[in-house]
């Protein structure tokens, strides 16, 4: 009879390999899938990223529809159908029926999914909590029918089982549609597939999003413009970021005949002067095999790499939004809020950290509907995806609290934490390789690179608040002042000329020199045949003036405007109209008009206004015309401003300068070819 098993016997008979799936069979939570709520967010999340990134990358409009209906108690069904390039029918069941399988993992390029885990991962949970498979349809351009798999996730093998298949007719030229039936609870707040559908409208203006809801109430968030974003190039890797094991994996795989060739070749940032230089400083001979590179020599030629001076990683493999189409994204989702201020998006330059490029972007809006006594809203993204959870645990949260908002005219108790007041805050950060606090992409690592240039970004947009709050006050006051005189003056002009027997005199010339400013002020007119916006400028200054006149419209609107007269120029998709008014005399007025078929819901909060050829202090009622436009005044405007004013100066007998410093901080004027 055989002894029986010793401890370490019975121990070793209970070992087996666990699969990746099992693991996350056990740990769902790390792949956001740890409560009712946030599983059917995950779930939706990870298909609508999957079927952007498809779109974009086959250079297509996105159409995304996302359709969530209850079945019973905590059960529902998730739709979601895109417009992309399809999946062939081989691909189908590895894509949604493994885990760590995917086309983007290796890729040095921006994108929203990486890993190959998250549409496999909602298949999984979904199979897990309901016992039913994932419904796949996906149709490619090239046939004519699309295909229909029954899918299941084998977690102890982590390999697809095909339930059942059919061949259907599809009213689409191609796309995919994943229907999942899962345990979840659908709820509209902060933390809703709502929130994630409207910020990722604001992030990807491109795309045209429907969400039908459990009720059936259908919200669709219409794209703003056709521009796709610019494509991410695929790069090679850089030196700076390579490990030791993943530097030895690419001098196995490399076809090169020799290390320098390898060096220069396969990897970026890496001239032939440079790889020289490197491989001195390894001690490795240029002519050498780089399969034959093992060992020390790889601990050498590491080193080497992360003490030579390179180039910095290419930031062609970054997509970033792009301070008009962050603009345009705001303007189209906060519509109905109608915030008073949109600053001017921040861009700031490509970084690098541990060898990989990153861009950090800001946007921010201030007043209107926004709530002005609860904390300021933040949109967290990363490579255009929502981050919904975990605010308090990201490096986006703490660099806004941070910053001393009080500085730029924002409540904020103590100087740190987020702040109060009627403000949203958006930021982006893009980068080949995100530093995520977990698998479920929910909230960015603190990292001293990333962190710098996230406060270096919040801190420019902050300063462009202060200077509307600033330009808000003075307008306010001038305009406390005008409204005061206008009341007064008739009344004080009427009773002083009945007390000496005279006519009320023109009132006027006293209004202009007591205000001294170009105040333009815009109406809305509801007339039967359509609804007319009248803009009338007026000159209460002392001296002639010619101006440029710039209106910003959402292009939706400017696209069923006329305006008369006719504007000089229209940029449809930046959504901009100028005129280059006549001469305003001292008291002078003119007037513009747009127009509008009946019914179109339009505000007098629609119009922004921007003057170029008048220093701000002299505004009311609109901007100067701002830098980043980069438009350059007529050299006819300049010269037509500088001899009404030598005019008006002289009719005053006074030697005062020409008033047109305002001009030239607004525009580099050149004289023309």
């Amino acid at each position: 009879m055989p002894p029986p098993p010793t401890i370490a016997q019975q121990l070793a008979a209970k070992q087996r390999e666990i699969s990746v799936a099992e693991f996350f069979e056990r740990n769902r939570q790390i792949l956001g899938f740890d409560n009712l709520q946030r599983a059917l967010l995950t779930t939706v999340k990870e298909a609508v990223d999957n079927g952007l990134d498809a779109a974009e990358e086959a250079a297509i409009l996105p159409e995304i529809t996302v359709e969530v209906a209850k079945e019973r108690e905590d059960r529902y069904r998730v739709a979601v159908t895109d417009n992309g390039p399809g999946i062939l029918r081989r691909e189908i069941p590895n894509v949604f029926g493994k885990l760590l399988y995917g086309s983007r993992f290796h890729s040095h390029r921006q994108a929203r999914g990486q890993q190959g885990i998250g549409i496999s991962a909602a298949v999984l949970y979904a199979n897990l909590t309901t016992a039913r498979p994932a419904r796949i349809t996906s149709k490619v351009e090239e046939e004519d029918t699309a295909h229909v798999l029954e899918v299941f996730l084998d977690t102890q093998k982590n390999q697809p089982r095909v339930d059942s298949e059919d061949v259907v007719l599809w009213d689409r030229a191609h796309g995919t549609r994943i229907e999942l039936e899962l345990k979840a609870r659908y709820v509209r707040g902060r933390q809703s597939p709502y929130e994630y559908l409207r910020g990722t409208a604001i992030v990807n203006p491109h795309a045209r999003i429907v969400l039908v809801e459990p009720d059936g109430t259908r919200v669709t968030f219409e794209r703003a413009t056709t521009d796709l974003p610019p494509a991410a190039k695929e790069t090679l890797p850089h030196p700076y970021g390579l490990e030791l094991g993943e530097l030895g994996f690419l001098l196995k795989a490399s076809r090169r005949p020799t290390l320098g060739e390898f060096l220069a070749k396969d990897l970026q940032g890496v001239s032939a002067r440079a790889a020289k230089d490197l491989l001195e400083r390894a001690g490795l001979p240029a002519g050498s095999k780089p399969v034959s590179v093992q060992g020390a020599a790889q601990e050498r030629l590491l080193a080497a790499m992360h003490d030579t001076p390179l180039v910095n990683p290419s930031a062609d493999c970054l997509s970033p939004i792009g301070a008009t189409l962050i603009k345009r994204g705001l303007r189209n989702v906060l519509g109905d809020l109608k915030p008073e201020f949109f600053a001017p998006p921040v861009t700031r330059p490509p970084r690098v950290r541990g060898g990989f490029p990153f861009m950090v972007e800001v946007g921010l809006v201030y007043g209107g509907g926004l709530p002005p006594d609860q904390p300021v809203q933040i949109l967290r993204f990363a490579n255009r995806v929502p981050l919904l959870f975990q605010q308090g645990a990201c490096a986006v949260t703490n660099a806004i609290g941070n910053v001393d908002w009080r500085r730029y005219g924002l409540d904020q108790k103590g100087g740190s934490g987020v702040p109060s007041g009627p403000a949203l805050v958006l930021v982006h950060v893009a980068s080949t390789k995100v530093p995520f606090t977990s698998e479920a992409k929910e909230a960015i690592a603190e990292d001293p690179e990333i962190d710098k240039e996230l406060t270096l970004a919040l801190q420019a947009a902050a300063r462009h608040l202060r200077t509307h709050l600033s330009r808000k006050s003075r307008r306010d006051f001038a305009s406390d002042k005008f409204e005061i005189i206008l009341r007064i003056l008739p009344k004080l002009a009427e009773r002083t000329s009945r007390m000496v027997a005279k006519p009320v005199p023109d009132l006027t010339p006293v209004i202009t020199k007591i205000m001294d400013v170009v105040n333009v002020e815009t109406r809305i007119a509801a007339e039967a045949k359509f609804v007319r916006v009248p803009v009338e400028i007026t000159n209460y200054t002392p001296r002639p003036r010619v101006l440029e006149l710039f209106a910003e419209v959402p292009p939706e609107l400017l696209a069923r405007a006329t305006f008369e007269p006719a504007p000089d120029g229209t940029d449809a998709t930046l959504g901009r109209v100028w005129w280059t008014l006549p001469k305003l005399l001292p008291n002078g007025r003119t007037t513009l008009a747009a127009s509008f078929p009946p019914g179109t819901e339009v505000d007098a909060n629609d119009f922004d206004w921007y003057v170029a050829g008048i220093d701000e202090a002299h505004i009311l009622g609109a901007d100067p015309l701002p830098g980043d436009w980069d438009v350059r005044l007529p050299r006819t405007i300049v010269e037509a401003a500088e001899i009404a004013a030598q005019e008006g100066a002289a009719a005053a007998g006074s030697d005062e300068e020409v008033d047109y410093d305002a001009a030239e901080a607004s525009a580099d004027v050149r004289d023309e070819d």
